[in-house]
Formats: C-alpha cells, structure tokens, sequence
C-alpha cells in the first residue's frame, strides 16, 4: 500500500496527487475508529486499471464508509473537481452522494412520493381547459418541467417512474389560474423530452393554496422556495416535506369544514360510500393522510392503547371510529380517532369490538373466544371522543350481532 500511495503521491496527475491525500485522510480516519471504522476505502487495482476506473466503480457501487470521513476528502470530491474525466453517470452518483449523504440517498430512494411539480395547465397539457379530474388526466402524456440544476443529482429517478405533488399556478400563468396544490400524481418514466405518461392521480378535495406559502415563509426548507419560484419547476422533496404539506391539507379541510358548519349525519347513506378500486397511489395518499392523524392523537392523548394501556408507540396506530372514507366533516378531528394497538385496531375497524356511547364500555362481538380479548369486554374507555362517532360504530357492531 505504501508504494502504491507514494507513486500517487509522486505522479505529474494532480488527480492521482488528490487520491493520494484521500487515502492519507482515511487511514487516519481508520486509525482513530480502529475496528469500528466500516471504511472500504483501499488503494487496490489503482496499478491494475488506473485511478480513473478505480473512483467510478466505487463511486458507482456506493462504496462503504462515506460518512465516516470527511465528504470533502472522499472519491465523489475528486469526481466532481475532475468531471471532464468522468462520464455522466459517475458525475450524477457524485453529486447526489454529496447532496443527500448515502443514509438520506437510499431514504430518498424509499420515499413513496419524491418530488414537487409547480406548473401550469397549459405548460403540462399543450391545452387549455384541462379539468383536474381523473378522467381528464389519467393516461395523458405531459411535459414536466426540469430540475433546477443545483437538483439534478436526483435525475435518475425520474427515469423510472415517479410519484409527484403537483401545484397549479394561483396566479394566473398564460389565460389559466390554477388551485394551487391540486394533487397526487403517479407518472410513468421521464423520456429524454421532459415527457412523461400520467398512471394515476389522486385529487385533493380542498386544495391548499397560498397559505401553506405563508406559514412556511422564512423557514430554510424547500416549501418556503415555492412562492418565490415564479418559474415552473420540478423539486425534489423530503419526507419532512411531504408530512407538512399533507398536514396541512388536513388543516384546510377543518377550517373549511368549521366555516361552512358541516356536519352531515354519518349515518345518511350518501355518507357510507366508499372507494371501490384502491390503486397503490390511493392507499399512499391515504397511509400518509393516517399518518398525519396518527401524529395529531399523540400529541393530545396519553400514548397508549385507549383499551388495552398498551405504551409501546411502536405498535400504536390511529382509528377513525367513523372511517376516513365516509362524507364526514369531522371524521380527522381527535375526537374521531382513538389510539388503538395494531391487532386491536383491526377488530375496530371489522366492527368485532365497539364502544357504548351510553357508558363508554368496550364490548366485544360473540364470535371472539380469545380470552385475550375477551378480558377487555367491559373496560370503560376515558378519552374524550364524539358520542356522535362512537353511535355511528356502536350501531353497525350491534346489526353485526343479529
């Protein structure tokens, strides 16, 4: 190894002079952690295939260690001091490794909804008048706008198919006002024009406009950028992103829902519909829509089970005693939801334990024989939920039982 770092060292390559230094930097690094340090950073094969080859393959196969050491003394450093000497694939994994770390790039990777679009109608549909609906989209190929360049590190994501908030324009942008943040989109493969085919799209009831802006304004996260965009553009997002804008179409929901005093009675019948064919996109928007009231009950209720008292939060899951997908103005305030363990939960929901409105006892179905659940058969539950919720449960679980 020695050689091989002194003929670095040595070389008229200013490159292999850097690597030199890089390999000086990990050794100390590796010195100091001892047999904790996870670095796979040695000067192997530099005589066999040269610097060059050696920097990409591990820049490309996301070598271990890389923050462990400091970002500026690393491969993805080197790439992006010498990018005439790389090819485009080596420079996009550099810059997104540098970007977002390697724990953030394989977080982002997961991310069920990665990116933000601010456009127009037009932009997207070359037309006018495209209705944001599902029929009107679904299907269509668009043209999405670019990432800005400082973002073009997550590129090749879009090259496979990606899931996008998409915001119209407020403002109006050539003869078309938009609604603001309109929807959920799943988009196919970005193709070298900027096209891409729209899968499915999942429209938010009460689109959130100019107010997500202001209550963001000043604060150093990506949404506080969008106002002052007054370009069309497609942003990467953060998962802390996505939970503050969904939080906030929740919000808009009870505002809207405060004003216009809707209450409609949960047991009418045009209130029982629900969605008939769940696509994936569906079950996101509403896994996250859960997740931001799963976030409201532990902030006001003690956090444990409402009827076992179990306080592992791990396992603690938020129940809509009237289910999210009836027409119920209410049906995300607290006072519809309960904090419930996970197997608790789905015999809720089954309706195969319930809630007396009258005395507040859970009552459990006549087909359980599970002396586990039996035992929680005349628990008195303290949280302050809705009489009107609980009457709303406790009278399917009661025609369940004839």
């Amino acid at each position: 190894m020695s050689e091989v770092l002194q003929a670095l060292r040595d070389s008229a390559d200013p490159l292999e002079n850097d690597l030199a230094q890089v390999y000086d930097h990990w050794q100390d690094v590796k010195r100091s952690k001892g047999a904790r340090a996870s670095l796979g950073y040695e000067p192997r094969d530099i005589n066999t295939h040269g610097a060059v080859t050696v920097i990409s393959g591990r820049v490309l196969n996301a070598s271990a260690g890389f923050e462990e050491v400091d970002s500026k003394q690393s491969y993805e450093a080197i790439v992006l001091k010498y990018p005439e000497r790389f090819t485009s694939d080596v420079i996009a994994a550099a810059q997104q490794r540098l970007k977002l770390g390697a724990s953030k790039a394989h977080s982002f990777r997961q991310q069920d909804i990665q990116y933000f679009i601010k456009a127009s109608s037009l932009e997207l549909f070359d037309e006018r008048g495209v209705q944001p609906s599902v029929k009107s989209w679904i299907g269509r190929t668009v043209q999405v706008p670019s990432l800005h360049k400082e973002n073009i590190y997550v590129e090749e994501f879009l090259a496979t198919g990606f899931r996008s908030f998409v915001w119209l324009h407020e403002q109006e942008k050539e003869g078309e006002r938009g609604r603001g943040l309109t929807a959920v989109v799943h988009f196919g493969p970005k193709q070298s024009d900027q096209k891409v085919q729209i899968l499915d799209a999942v429209f938010f009831e009460r689109p959130v406009g100019k107010e997500l802006l202001r209550a963001q304004k000043g604060n150093e996260g990506f949404i506080s950028q969008i106002d002052a965009s007054r370009h069309s553009r497609t942003w990467p997002v953060s998962e802390v992103d996505v939970e503050t804008i969904f939080s906030a179409v929740r919000e808009k929901i009870h505002k809207i829902a405060e004003y216009e005093n809707q209450n409609p009675d949960p047991n009418a019948a045009q209130s029982l519909e629900t969605t008939e064919d769940i696509t994936a996109l569906r079950q996101v928007v509403l896994r996250r829509y859960q997740n931001a009231f799963r976030k409201a009950l532990l902030a006001q209720r003690p956090n444990q089970c409402a009827i076992t008292g179990t306080s592992e939060v791990s396992v603690l899951e938020a129940a809509h005693i009237i289910p999210y997908a009836a027409k119920y103005a209410n049906r995300d305030k607290p006072e519809n939801g309960l904090l419930l363990r996970g197997d608790i939960h789905k015999l809720f929901d089954a309706h195969l334990i319930s809630i007396n409105p009258s005395t507040k006892e859970v009552e459990v179905a006549n087909i359980i024989s599970s002396p586990d659940y039996l035992s929680i058969r005349g628990k008195v539950i303290e949280d302050a939920v809705s009489t009107v919720s609980l009457t709303y449960h406790f009278g399917i679980f009661q025609e369940i039982q004839k």
